[in-house]
């Protein structure tokens, strides 16, 4: 089965990340880094739901982090929606015709529909100080 990651286990994996952060190269971890999380993860936790998070699920988990980091920063900075820490984009409908035109151009901010993002004050600090595409 695959790794199922509770929320205490993903607020350590970055709690770890932050610790990690001065020595990281503005957010660009690499293996080793992702090498002692796993066993910082596997230490704290024994008894984990699916599979073992190794160094690869713990970068999987870093990338899909980022991902909905991402996708919540353009909720944010999209016009005519708008954002709560508790209910995401609060868009009730599904149908919404501002929501399905944003979801489609930005299928990963399909989650925060109606939910939010636990993590994102602590991802915000460990993103890079310059986004892709901003200058």
């Amino acid at each position: 089965p695959p790794a199922a990651w509770t929320k205490a286990e993903e607020t350590t994996f970055l709690e770890f990340l932050v610790l990690a952060f001065p020595s990281s190269g503005n957010g660009g971890f690499e293996m080793p880094t992702f090498n002692q999380a796993s066993i910082n993860l596997n230490e704290k936790y024994p008894h984990q739901r699916g599979t073992e998070k190794t160094s690869i699920v713990c970068k999987n988990k870093w990338t899909a982090l980022k991902k909905s980091y991402q996708s919540v920063v353009e909720i944010k900075c999209t016009s005519g929606v708008t954002w709560s820490d508790e209910q995401g984009a609060g868009i009730m409908d599904r149908k919404d015709n501002v929501w399905a035109c944003f979801t489609k151009a930005h299928p990963h901010a399909k989650p925060f529909i109606m939910k939010g993002f636990d993590h994102f004050n602590i991802m915000e600090g460990l993103m890079p100080s310059k986004l892709k595409g901003s200058h």
